[in-house]
């Protein structure tokens, strides 16, 4: 087994993350050969990365038609504690988190609130995930990269947010649905224990891989220095250059999420705690985004805590 210094650690490691990305089931010797490893060193650093929260598992997020929706709603209230301990005992609920910010409390449901909270500053159908790659790259390098995107001209653009009819004709539907809850959060979870839970053959188990593969949107939670080594933040942005500012989000080296929620994009961006500027950096280039007319107004707030269901 190799011994690694630190930057061979971090190019192997982003590998890692690229190539299990684009096929997040592949055999460790399959993917240590695609890194210049072998089977054991890529073992053992993506177990280890996985322990310190370098990478999160290979993950899906449903795309959205016009029989499937999803909702967020961004809310501002004085028992936000109490609207949190609601939300996360509710059927529908997908993500729920507490914040210090602009607002309180940032909700993601399966099916529309039948009552909105009082206070709700913002809510509506969400479009499509966007999730950058995530470069490999020091934040130093990636702000004057954001710097000199700023310095040429863009033309306006808007995103759209479309509900299609699902016309899907890989894989199989109901056995895609029946292993959603055992792979959504992590798509290498082994299929033994599935087949067997669900007693359904190898053959449907991989039918409804297909499916849900092909209804859904890839992501590889990756954070270079580890998770908590970064301080994380909900951005909302109302712009007219809607492209560039998803170019522009994703030079930032680290995971990014960036969804459309009707004239607002919603992006989770995360920075390094490796020097007070990095924070004040970064919100200058906001400020300059807002000066350069390139957006129209943004809110900030900090996640402090999360829940998503129990699905299993």
């Amino acid at each position: 087994m190799c011994i690694y210094t630190q930057d061979d650690l971090q190019q192997l490691q982003h590998c890692l993350y690229r190539t299990f990305l684009k096929e997040p089931r592949l055999y460790y010797d399959v993917a240590g050969k695609r890194c210049n490893a072998c089977r054991n060193t890529t073992s053992k650093y993506w177990r280890e990365g996985l322990k310190h929260q370098v990478f999160f598992p290979p993950q899906i997020r449903l795309k959205m038609y016009e029989n499937r929706k999803e909702y967020i709603y961004l809310i501002q209230s004085d028992s936000a504690h109490e609207l949190y301990e609601y939300y996360k005992k509710q059927p529908n609920l997908i993500y729920v988190a507490m914040t210090l910010g602009k607002f309180d409390l940032f909700l993601q449901t399966s099916s529309p609130l039948e009552v909105i909270p009082d206070r709700t500053l913002f809510w509506g159908g969400r479009g499509n995930y966007i999730y950058p790659e995530t470069p490999l790259y020091s934040f130093k390098k990636g702000y004057s990269l954001m710097q000199e995107l700023l310095e040429k001209e863009h033309s306006p653009s808007q995103i759209p947010v479309d509900y299609p009819e699902e016309l899907c004709d890989v894989g199989d539907p109901e056995y895609g649905w029946m292993i959603y809850p055992y792979v959504k959060y992590d798509m290498r979870t082994g299929f033994t224990k599935i087949i067997k839970k669900l007693h359904i053959s190898f053959d449907s188990f991989y039918k409804g891989m297909e499916y849900l593969m092909e209804i859904s949107t890839m992501l590889l939670p990756y954070y270079p220095f580890g998770y908590p080594q970064y301080t994380h933040f909900f951005f909302i942005f109302w712009s007219d250059y809607e492209d560039f500012l998803c170019k522009f989000l994703g030079l930032l080296p680290c995971h990014t999420s960036i969804v459309k929620v009707n004239d607002a994009l919603l992006a989770y961006v995360n920075i390094l705690k490796d020097r007070q500027t990095n924070e004040e950096d970064f919100f200058k280039l906001c400020l300059k985004l807002r000066t350069l007319e390139l957006i129209n107004k943004f809110w900030i707030a900090n996640p402090v805590f999360f829940c998503v269901p129990e699905i299993l």
